[in-house]
Parts: C-alpha cells; structure tokens; sequence
C-alpha cells in the first residue's frame, strides 16, 4: 500500500513537470517571434560574408581620402583696351586648404560724351579651392574702398571716395611642380556716390558701372 502510493505520487508529480516544461517552452516561442525571419537572415548573411564586411572597410577607408593641405600664393592679371575706355585689374590671394583671401585692385578710364572718368576701386577677395594638381576656384568680392575723379564737357571737375560694389569670379590651375599656371574669369559691379564738385552744382549724382574680364597668372605651391 505504501508503494502503491508513492508510485501514484511520482506518476502525478511526472504529469504536472510535463505541463510547467509544456508552457515554458509555449513562453519562450512566444518571445522568439518577435524577431523577424528577414531580420534574422540579414545578420547571419553578414556574419557569415567576409566579403560584405571587407567591402564595408574599404568603403570607410575610402571616405577618409583627402587631399594634403598645401598653401598657394596667385597673381593674376587681366586687361582691356578700346578706343573709348581702358580697364585693368589685378588679383593677389593666398590660399590654404583650400580656402583662400586675396585683394583685388581694378582701374578704369573712359570718356562718354565728352566726359572723361579716371576711377580705381579695391575689393577683397573670399574663395574655395577644389582638387589637388588640377583645381577649380569660386569666389566673391567686395567693394570696399576707391577713388573717383572726372572732367564733364564744361570743364567741371567732380570727385568721390564713397564706393561700394561685390563681385565674383573663378579660376582654373594646373599645377607644374611648384608652380601653377592660372586662368580667370571675374565681373565686377559698383557704385560711387556723394560726388563732390567745385562747382555749385553737381553735373552727376552718381556714377555706376559694372564689367568683366579674362584674368591670367601664375601661382606657387607648397
């Protein structure tokens, strides 16, 4: 009687282990399904692929590419002639990494209808370079200083140094060795106002006028 007991004890006990196993195992089904079948197959494709992982370096690599930093010191220069007006201009930078600061002087005389103007404006200069041994330059300027004298027809004379104007340019290089031969395009803008006269009246208010021009230079690098 006693084993008889025991034996449906163990029988009992063995009944209720296989029900709390049953419903962990339901539990723990529950929980995988909330990774995705693509998900899974995705990482063991990438853990199983060396390809993918090598490619995936030299991708990183590859974005850390750059250029070593240089410094370019440029000089250019552009002139035009006709019968009635005459414009030179001449452009100094210093560029590093890319980033450049210059200053460019730009003189000017015409004579339209009798008048003669005689002008000079100074601008300075912000551009960024791109490429290495052969780049490409942007940039933009501004007008902040210059002087302005003419004669009208009837021998008056006005003067003014109250100028503003921008501008903007670009310019090509090639590099040879240490040197780098340079070729520009720039157009200018401006205005001088408050002209001042010995005359008690002022024949012009202002005088505006804009223009661009080929630029040409050589550059060295370091």
């Amino acid at each position: 009687m006693r084993y008889g007991i025991l034996l449906l004890t163990l029988f009992i006990l063995s009944d209720s282990f296989s029900l709390v196993f049953a419903q962990s195992m339901y539990r723990f089904k529950g929980k995988s399904t909330n990774i995705s079948p693509g998900r899974m197959h995705t990482e063991s494709k990438k853990s199983m692929d060396p390809y993918s992982e090598k490619s995936s370096v030299i991708s990183r690599d590859y974005q850390k590419i750059k250029f070593p930093p240089k410094i370019r010191f440029r000089h250019l220069s552009g002139t035009y002639t006709s019968d009635t007006q005459e414009a030179t201009s001449s452009t100094s930078s210093i560029i590093w990494d890319g980033v450049g600061i210059g200053q460019t002087v730009f003189k000017y005389k015409t004579s339209i209808s009798g008048n003669t103007v005689d002008l000079e404006n100074t601008s300075i200069d912000f551009s960024y370079t791109y490429g290495d041994e052969s780049t490409f330059t942007i940039g933009s300027s501004s007008v902040y200083s210059g002087e302005l004298s003419g004669i009208t027809s009837d021998s008056k004379i006005y003067k003014s140094s109250n100028v503003f104007g921008y501008g903007y340019f670009s310019i090509l290089g090639i590099e040879f060795g240490i040197f780098e031969i340079l070729l520009g395009y720039k157009y200018i803008r401006y205005t001088f106002i408050d002209l001042e006269s010995e005359s008690t009246s002022l024949y012009w208010s202002s005088f505006s006028d804009s223009g661009s021009h080929y630029l040409i230079g050589i550059g060295l690098v370091f």
